[in-house]
Order: C-alpha cells, then structure tokens, then sequence
C-alpha cells in the first residue's frame, strides 16, 4: 500500500485531482492485469488542505500504517516540511507536484517525475526576451512556491537580459487581486509571468480586463493548469503562454501520449487528457518499474536501490533518468499556449 498527502481541498484542488486520477487510471490498468508480482496497487489518500503542517502529521500517520512509500505528494511548501521525515525514516516517495530546487536533493529517497521550476521560467524569460518583451512583471504566490520562482525569474532576466519591471506578490488566499492588477498596471510591462494558482490568474486575468484592458503577454507554469486556467476564465485564456513539462495529452504521434489515451478510453475517464493527469501516469509508471525490478518480495531500501539503478529509460518519447547522485527525473520543458476552446497549442 501507497500513502498520498495532497490537498484536494485547497486552490490547487483541480489539478491536484487530475494528477492523481492519471496515477490511479494506470494503477488499476496494472491491477486488472494481475498487478505486479501478484500483489495489487493500492493508495491511501489524506488531505493536507494545501497546509505544511498537516502534510508532516499526514507522512507521520503513514508511517504508522506501515505504508511501503508515498506517491504523487503535492505543494512545495508541504514537499520541503515532509522531507526530514522522509530522509529520517527512508520512506521512498515518487513524484511530487513541485519544482522547485529546494526539494530536489538527491540525498532524499524522493524520485522526481516532473522537470525543475527553474528550467521552466529559463525558458519562460528566454522566449520572451527572443521575441522583444524584456520589460517583464512577476506576480508570486506569497508562500515557498511563489518565493522560488520569482528568485528563478530574477536570475532568468539578468541572463537574458531582461528587466524585471514590477515583483508584485499575491496572497495565497487570493484576496488582494485589487492591488495586484493596481501595480501591474503601474508597471507597464512588456510580459506577466503569473505564478500562482489557477484560481487567481483568472482572476487577475478578469480584474485587469474589466479595468485596464487585457493583462499583456500572460505565462503560467506548467503545475497551474491550463485547463483549470481555460474552464474557469474562458475565452479570457485565450494567448496565454504555458511551459509544459510533459508532452500534449491530445497527440497521437509521441507513443507515451497515446498509451495513455488509450488507457483512459479504456477506464472510461477520457475526459481527463490533461498534462496533470499524464503526469500521474508517468508517476504510476515509474512505481511500477521499480516494483518489477524488486521482484517478489520488495522492500523499502530494494525498492530505493533499484529505483537509483533507473539509468536512462524512454517512456514512449519522455526519457527519465535516475542513478545514485540523481532523482530529477525527467528534464523536459515545451512552450505552449491556451488557444481557442481551450485547446493547447504546442
């Protein structure tokens, strides 16, 4: 048995679910197969309400239930307070819906199943510098999520050379978006890089609207959603930018792509073809390899070994790679945007 510490309930609920529905789609695809070795995937899930410290009682609930690891954990706050616990107790975890650099320490039994933050917004300020938008404005969330990407944005506008023409940051709560749109608008700025929930980048999208016209040149990371981004602003989304770390769930020319729409057809959850929900099901996979690897009788320290014995291996046009010094995973980033109907365009 798995454990999951997430926050459905939070401003992250959307696509916290399509993450873990994409886990779960490939779980009992194995499952109906027999599962690996003849024992079943099964998960456990505790929310943590988007909240650090119920994140640590969650893990510590869990290591009294004696689960094998944790999988598809969520929010880089919540990540960093659970990784002593992790570290203390060799609990093996794969994947976690974050970036960010300070959770990826290769020390931790953590395997990551997401590219980095940081070479998210490097390619973020990268393209917008290209094509002549240099004068950029951040809005961060005001918690270790938004913090660490603003600090990449700073260090992305100095290598290109950019200018960071506004750093605006933005209540987790998402009640001062009055005084967000204010300061864009007194900025001026080329480019919006929106690092927050999608939630409050429509929001932000809406009150800039309504005020002083459309929010110019937005981006939103890959963990914000732009499906959730599209069903809540509508035809507003429409231009966003997105840097995706997975590729299209809707192409049907990279095989990773198409396995896994063909295993949702067949769970009958083909309305989840979202970038998230792939994510969950790289997560599932790499459980599984690692399971396979163990044979009969895993254990938690098997398990870990095996999973730094990875090397490189292709998932179907996604390569993840693991080895002892390295649980970063994959490294891939792709520039997309929200088109009309909210149809990505990568």
């Amino acid at each position: 048995m798995f454990g999951q510490t997430i926050g459905f309930d939070s401003v992250w609920g959307g696509p916290y679910r399509s993450y873990t529905e994409g886990l779960l789609t490939y779980f009992n695809h194995v499952n109906a197969k027999g599962g690996v070795h003849g024992r079943r995937l099964i998960v456990k899930r505790r929310e943590d309400n988007y909240v650090p410290e119920k994140t640590v009682a969650n893990v510590q609930a869990f290591l009294q239930d004696e689960v094998f690891g944790l999988v598809c954990m969520a929010g880089t706050g919540n990540t960093l307070a659970a990784l002593p616990l992790i570290g203390q107790h060799r609990l093996p975890v794969v994947g976690t819906f974050t970036g960010a650099p300070d959770v990826r320490r290769d020390a931790a039994p953590l395997f990551h199943t997401r590219g980095g933050y940081v070479d998210e917004v490097m390619r973020m300020v990268q393209h917008a510098a290209t094509i002549g938008l240099k004068r950029i404005a951040v809005v961060y969330q005001d918690n270790a999520f938004g913090k660490v990407n603003a600090d990449a944005a700073v260090d992305a506008a100095r290598k290109y050379g950019a200018e960071i023409a506004t750093m605006v940051v933005h209540s987790v709560k998402g009640d001062d978006v009055a005084a967000v749109v204010a300061k864009l608008r007194g900025a001026r700025a080329q480019t919006t890089l929106l690092f927050t929930a999608p939630q409050s980048v429509t929001d932000i999208l809406t009150a800039h609207q309504s005020r002083y016209g459309p929010l110019p040149y937005p981006w939103i990371l890959s963990v914000t959603s732009a499906r959730q981004v599209f069903e809540k602003a509508g035809d507003l989304s429409r231009g966003v930018a997105v840097t995706q770390i997975m590729p299209n769930p809707a192409s049907r020319v990279v095989p990773l792509a198409r396995e896994f729409q063909d295993v949702l057809d067949k769970a009958g959850v083909s309305d989840n073809r979202t970038y998230e929900a792939v994510e969950g099901f790289v997560t599932a996979k790499v459980v599984v390899e690692g399971l396979l690897a163990c044979g009969a009788n895993p254990t938690r320290e098997l398990f870990i070994s095996k999973l730094e014995a990875f090397g490189k291996r292709e998932f179907g046009g996604l390569r993840v790679h693991y080895d002892r010094n390295r649980h970063s995973g994959p490294d891939y980033v792709e520039i997309a945007m929200i088109g009309n109907g909210g149809r990505i365009i990568s």
